[in-house]
């Protein structure tokens, strides 16, 4: 992934010359930093195709924007934040169109194991727990069974002396609220989340 190890002295004359509209360095750049972008994009999206359409985008940005690089500041940190916000405006455009399950079933789980994005995590879990508890008694216990414990409906009819029937229906009921709640109340990156199969009833 991005690391501070790619801003060595040398890139500060490397980017001294992009600015200046230097093809040569910013095929350099191109060569240096390809292969981190596309990982740090294909993490996030889990698509190579998608990886690869962003890359080339953001690379296309930097060229049109070179005037306006800051060649004192942390050059991965920067390219890595244009390819953050290249990735969420795809999910975004991806999510309205109806498609976001094919694209992010795994984005949950990729930033719950990040620790580079804590914040976006730290964004979502909060957003995630409030609706949480937000949920009617019984549904909330039944919701926390099967996500937390990873109880089965069976498992937590039985539990509970109720009907498996009863159980599906307030997972399912849960589910569409706590949907609702972190599109209503959470950043982009909820939204995102809100619509993946992290949400999904069991």
């Amino acid at each position: 992934m991005f690391t501070d190890q790619s801003d060595i002295p040398e890139n500060h004359t490397l980017l001294t010359k992009l600015r200046n509209g230097d093809e040569l360095a910013f095929a350099q750049i191109y060569n240096q930093y390809r292969s981190k972008m596309y990982l740090y994009a294909y993490n996030l999206c889990k698509s190579s195709e998608t990886a690869e359409e962003i890359v080339q985008e953001v690379f296309i940005r930097l060229w049109q924007k070179k005037e306006q690089i800051n060649t004192d500041l942390n050059f991965s940190a920067y390219l890595k934040k244009i390819t953050l916000n290249h990735v969420l405006n795809h999910l975004k455009k991806v999510a309205r169109e109806k498609s976001l399950q094919d694209e992010i079933f795994h984005y949950i789980e990729t930033i719950r194991n990040t620790t580079e994005d804590n914040l976006l995590e730290k964004e979502l879990l909060k957003t995630y727990d409030e609706a949480i508890e937000n949920l009617p008694p019984q549904k909330k216990i039944i919701y926390q069974m099967s996500r937390n414990e990873e109880m089965s409906h069976d498992e937590i009819a039985e539990k509970l002396n109720i009907s498996k029937n009863t159980v599906k229906n307030h997972m399912v009921e849960a589910t569409k609220f706590i949907r609702s709640y972190v599109n209503k109340h959470g950043s982009i990156v909820c939204f995102i989340i809100a619509s993946s199969n992290y949400f999904r009833p069991h």
